[in-house]
């Protein structure tokens, strides 16, 4: 039994150590000693999904096969809502429009899916991520801000400001960015959250999804803020830089 427990120790750190070993290319947070372990496999993972979506392609099958058991199972009696927000700024002022989208979670789960491995299938590999301590930083401020606020401000700080806003703030050689924010529990892994957000059932439009897809982004940072009102809370910050 003894010896069972620290051949079960032995592989577990052998499999910590090769988190990122298999595509070192993709690895491009490794040495960001500012970043948590786990933020920087988060960006090790984002950039496997933008330039080798093949691999995330066969994850997502028994994701699929999961959704389908459970629809076929449980039926589409189910009904939720998503909220719809469309955020405009003109002359200074932001508008902000929000519209109730209504659907069965069961259907729409398998929906999703499948319209994200059909988004995978046909994506050309996409350019690799790199991370930014100003960027990090941003990530780390608003993090602390939701803590203040019970995680109930969305994408608008305290300050007023927007995720845009916040980046080019905190890493001035940027000149755009966006956000995607993710609760789950119990707690994920950072795969768990990437899927989560890639699939993002739901969410009109699939918004998170085509964050994390957008050719235009040169950079991207992840903050996790642990354990807060029973969601196990992450930021992913995306930037792109000017020439």
């Amino acid at each position: 039994m003894k010896k069972q427990r620290i051949i079960g120790i032995i592989c577990m750190f052998c499999a910590l150590q090769c988190i990122g070993q298999e595509y070192p290319s993709l690895n491009t947070a490794k040495d960001c000693k500012y970043m948590k372990p786990v933020e920087r496999e988060m960006i090790y993972e984002i950039n496997v999904v933008r330039n080798k979506p093949e691999v995330y392609v066969e994850y997502l099958k028994k994701y699929l096969a999961d959704a389908k058991s459970v629809l076929q199972n449980s039926g589409n009696e189910r009904k939720s809502y998503a909220l719809s927000t469309e955020y405009q700024t003109i002359n200074g002022k932001t508008k902000v429009k929000t519209d109730t989208i209504w659907f069965n979670e069961n259907e729409e789960e398998v929906k999703a899916i499948e319209s994200l491995i059909d988004d995978l299938q046909h994506l050309e590999p996409l350019n690799i991520l790199k991370p930014d301590a100003g960027i990090y930083n941003a990530a780390k401020l608003y993090g602390l801000d939701q803590d203040r606020n019970n995680w109930e401000l969305s994408h608008n700080g305290s300050d007023g400001s927007w995720p845009v806003d916040r980046i080019k703030r905190s890493s001035r050689k940027m000149i755009d960015g966006n956000e995607n924010i993710a609760g789950k529990y119990p707690e994920p892994t950072a795969r768990d959250i990437v899927i989560q957000l890639l699939i993002d059932s739901g969410i009109p439009g699939y918004g998170h999804r085509y964050n994390i897809l957008n050719s235009k982004w040169t950079h991207v940072v992840c903050f996790s803020s642990g354990l807060k009102n029973g969601m196990y809370r992450w930021l992913q910050e995306f930037g792109k830089i000017g020439k």
